[in-house]
């Protein structure tokens, strides 16, 4: 047989055998050491300090999961959050070792409580809303739907509101539900349920939040930022207060960077919408600082135009328009369609996360 026939003939035999070639990554597999039974729905996390990389899987029914990680030579730490794991979590990737596979034992069968650092540094004001990645404050609509992009964490669903779950999305933490709150579940996946739980004390934090924000005075002020005239923002330490109109970002990107301890508020009274491809329109924290996503709140005020992401890029790699922090939004409805957000989404307005758009809650380090 040639060579190049014979070449062919592997190359189907392992795109038939669903072998991916020369991918770079981990495997996980997740047991309880008590019972060493498989781990299922847990959040496993990498986290590369030299390549300053950070990536997340959830198990399936087999406590198995494959996080693909970056093309090049990068040691790992992996912890699963709520959870203690015995004996080895680190590894590395070399250009000859691309990928590894872990067995992992943890000490718990059941996440600990507090077990998961809240997605909102104590010093935004956010309390115990903290606590929740989707949180529902009223009677609002919430539709998560699409391929995998996944809410990580707990959603919180506020008196006589509606989850609506459908497609491939999956949630890692509990839906919450209040009094007289409802959940339609068509999803794939299994959803942990908790009925009937106050989240009075959550809903007040918030709104106590978002008016303890409003009230700042400005540190830096700006009519709109679009990615174009300013690309950076530079903190302090301590409280960075940034006031403006309209947030407006269409394929760019800003970046936020200062001392590892500055934190930041965005007060927006306008619009706050990020649309198109390519490198994707993002506001992200410069992360080599050590500034991290949970030091930013989005603040956005009173009534008005929809707080909007979209281009493209939803599922499991999600996705082109990506915001590092929280969004609290009281009066105003959230779309993303799809987006990224790494914090949480707040509103006591519709809330629609579709086409494989993701929210994350930081995860456990």
């Amino acid at each position: 047989m040639k060579l190049r026939n014979i070449t062919s003939l592997v190359v189907l035999l392992l795109a038939a055998s669903g072998v991916r070639v020369g991918a770079w990554e981990v495997c996980v597999d997740v047991i309880c050491g008590e019972n060493k039974a498989p781990l299922e729905g847990v959040t496993v996390v990498v986290t590369s300090t030299d390549c300053k990389d950070e990536r997340s899987g959830t198990t399936d029914d087999k406590g198995h999961v494959c996080i693909s990680l970056l093309d090049q030579a990068c040691c790992y730490t992996v912890t699963i959050p709520g959870f203690t794991i015995t004996g080895v979590a680190t590894f590395c990737l070399t250009d000859t070792t691309t990928s590894v596979t872990l067995p992992l034992e943890t000490t718990e069968c059941v996440p600990q409580p507090g077990g998961c650092p809240e997605c909102v540094d104590e010093n935004l004001g956010l309390g115990v809303a903290s606590g929740c990645t989707v949180l529902e404050l009223g009677t609002g609509k919430v539709s998560i739907t699409g391929p995998a992009g996944g809410i990580l964490g707990d959603i919180c669903i506020g008196p006589d509101g509606s989850l609506a779950m459908s497609g491939d999305e999956f949630v890692t933490g509990t839906v919450n539900l209040d009094e007289g709150a409802k959940f339609s579940n068509s999803s794939h996946g299994t959803v942990k349920v908790a009925n009937g739980v106050d989240l009075s004390a959550e809903i007040n934090a918030a709104y106590a939040a978002a008016a303890n924000a409003a009230g700042l005075g400005c540190t830096k002020s700006f009519t709109k930022l679009d990615g174009s005239a300013v690309k950076i923002i530079t903190g302090v330490s301590g409280l960075n207060v940034i006031c403006v109109q309209d947030i407006v970002l269409s394929g760019k990107q800003i970046l936020l960077t200062g001392p590892a301890d500055a934190l930041f508020v965005f007060n927006v009274t306008g619009k706050f919408v990020l649309t198109g491809g390519g490198a994707g329109p993002q506001i992200r924290v410069d992360q080599s600082a050590g500034i991290l996503p949970k030091n930013v709140l989005y603040n956005i005020i009173g009534t008005g135009p929809d707080v909007a992401f979209s281009g493209g890029g939803g599922g499991e790699n999600c996705c082109a328009a990506i915001v590092d922090g929280t969004l609290l939004a009281p009066d105003r409805k959230i779309n993303l369609s799809p987006g990224l957000v790494n914090g949480e989404v707040i509103s006591a307005q519709n809330i629609n996360i579709v086409s494989g758009s993701s929210v994350r809650c930081p995860p456990c380090k």
